[in-house]
């Protein structure tokens, strides 16, 4: 399986925000919540899969336009050949890695800004055909850590950021098919 490379590289990011935890004493999972209404398990789960929804309702809508057709055919080039569990597995180990990182362990210790700056620039990845997917990414990064400011809870990130990769990848392989052996 494909997806199990991915998930290994973000088990880095797991204990990489573990051990920032354990160092700066930061509570990875909860913090104060910006918003108590919402703070419950089902205010958790109905706000994270709903800003995952919404994203991808925004995501399909863009998906018309060239500027982001292009993108999203260059990313799904940029992927191996993915089955049905290795998009669940990348789905599931970057919501969890990437959240425990940006949400749970940096931005409590470098800010909101700082911490969507970083989110963003790990999804361009200092190549140019990308940079349009690091823009998303930083304006992603903030809507996550909205989420878990008003929330308190790193649940409703970790939701909406698998909604989002787990049918965003679908989306993406089924629509840009990576050789053209699949498109026959």
């Amino acid at each position: 399986m494909k997806g199990l490379s991915a998930g290994i590289f973000y088990l880095f990011f797991s204990l990489l925000a573990l051990t920032l935890a354990h160092f700066f004493h930061i509570s990875l999972l909860r913090i104060s919540p910006r918003w108590p209404p919402v703070s419950g398990i089902g205010g958790t789960v109905f706000s994270g899969i709903g800003l995952g929804a919404g994203v991808l309702l925004a995501s399909h809508f863009l998906d018309r336009f060239p500027m982001f057709s292009r993108l999203n055919a260059t990313i799904a080039r940029s992927l191996p050949a993915f089955d049905f569990g290795d998009v669940l597995i990348l789905s599931v180990a970057s919501a969890i890695g990437e959240e425990l990182l940006f949400r749970g362990a940096l931005l409590p210790l470098i800010g909101i800004h700082a911490s969507s700056l970083l989110f963003g620039f790990l999804h361009y990845g200092g190549k140019r055909p990308f940079l349009l997917w690091g823009i998303m990414g930083w304006i992603m990064g903030y809507l996550l850590s909205g989420l878990f400011l008003l929330t308190g809870s790193l649940l409703s990130p970790v939701l909406a950021h698998f909604t989002i990769n787990y049918f965003n990848l679908l989306h993406l392989i089924r629509t840009y098919p990576s050789s053209p052996e699949e498109t026959a």
